[in-house]
């Protein structure tokens, strides 16, 4: 009876229909292609802390692409600057000195490891990076203009894609200014974020693949001793403890020389900076806030015997009877300097 029953045809046939049913109905759905920018991880060294992250502006290939672009392009100037005039990277991302419409000079912190900054400028007036670019725009700087900025950018061959690849911006000229304005500075400031240095002799040291010779050596231990006693301001791995000290170079304050009361208006706060990294030190001169010294032996000096006392002065500065300087050799002096040496990066500057 089983042989001539006509179920196994009915069953193939109910089957068949199915398969038809399902292509007919998944036929003509569109296939659904991620589309937007494309979402990447910051390249952290394994020995560096969490960086600074902005959810309102996460990571993205397109975005660093454009930020890139924008860096080192003219097009957003009146006068043919661009950030890479004031950021060279021969220099570690800085310039020797910036010099205001006042005629105070400041010397330009570098654009390294900043994703990993709380604070930025000398004296931390801006919490976020972000949005560290947009004094960029203004006469001291960019002197932009708007109509030529709107026309530059909406004409150019390639903006108006990378816009629209990396905020998802169809028409530039449809963003009034200020927006306009604030992504130019998410794009650079993805850009900056990816700007890491980690490969100093130091760091190959650290990991066992060279070795520091003998002035390196002895520059180091004094630079991790109290004999030197550089390393609570600037400790490894970011040579920096991005906090405000009065460091003693000056007894009283004006100007820019204020530093973080500038910020804060808080009397205890004169004459503060911010720690700058010492990584790539040697390709960042000239050194300090207004860039009053040449070169690293008179930094040195300067520690070692020039220290300046006033209210403010960081108690870093005074502890253990230092009240009369290091007391460092001419030798440890230049054992000091051959080991801040070892914190350039040769590839950061020059790939």
């Amino acid at each position: 009876m089983y042989l001539h029953s006509n179920r196994p045809k009915t069953v193939l046939i109910l089957g068949l229909g199915v398969l038809l049913w399902m292509v007919a109905c998944t036929k003509d759905e569109p296939v659904v292609t991620p589309t937007g920018p494309t979402p990447i991880e910051l390249t952290v060294p394994p020995f560096f802390p969490k960086p600074y992250l902005n959810p309102d502006n996460p990571l993205t290939y397109e975005g660093v692409k454009l930020g890139k672009k924008l860096y080192s392009d003219a097009i957003l100037s009146s006068n043919g600057l661009s950030c890479s005039s004031c950021h060279n990277k021969d220099l570690s991302y800085s310039t020797p000195l910036f010099t205001d419409k006042n005629g105070a000079s400041t010397s330009v912190p570098p654009h390294v490891n900043l994703a990993f900054n709380p604070n930025y400028n000398w004296n931390g007036s801006l919490p976020i990076l972000d949005t560290l670019c947009m004094a960029d725009f203004e006469p001291e700087f960019f002197n932009t203009n708007r109509d030529t900025l709107y026309r530059r950018l909406s004409t150019h061959a390639e903006y108006p894609g990378l816009f629209r690849d990396a905020f998802g911006i169809e028409n530039i000229n449809d963003l009034e200014y200020r927006a306009l304005k604030l992504k130019i500075c998410y794009a650079i400031s993805q850009h900056i974020r990816t700007l890491i240095s980690a490969d100093s002799k130091f760091d190959k040291y650290v990991m066992n693949k060279v070795n520091l010779d003998a002035m390196e050596t002895e520059g180091m231990s004094i630079f991790f001793s109290e004999k030197g006693d550089c390393f609570h301001c600037h400790g490894a791995p970011l040579f920096t403890d991005n906090i405000f000290h009065n460091n003693g170079i000056d007894e009283t304050f004006t100007g820019l020389d204020q530093g973080r009361f500038l910020v804060t208006g808080d009397p205890k706060h004169l004459g503060l900076f911010s720690s700058p990294t010492l990584r790539n030190i040697e390709y960042t001169a000239p050194y300090m806030h207004d860039g009053r010294f040449e070169t690293l032996e008179e930094v040195v000096e300067f520690y070692n015997s020039g220290v300046k006392h006033s209210e403010t002065l960081d108690p870093l500065m005074t502890k253990d009877n230092k009240m009369t300087g290091l007391q460092l050799t001419d030798y440890q002096k230049k054992c000091l300097v051959a080991f801040l040496k070892t914190l350039s990066d040769l590839q950061f500057v020059t790939d």
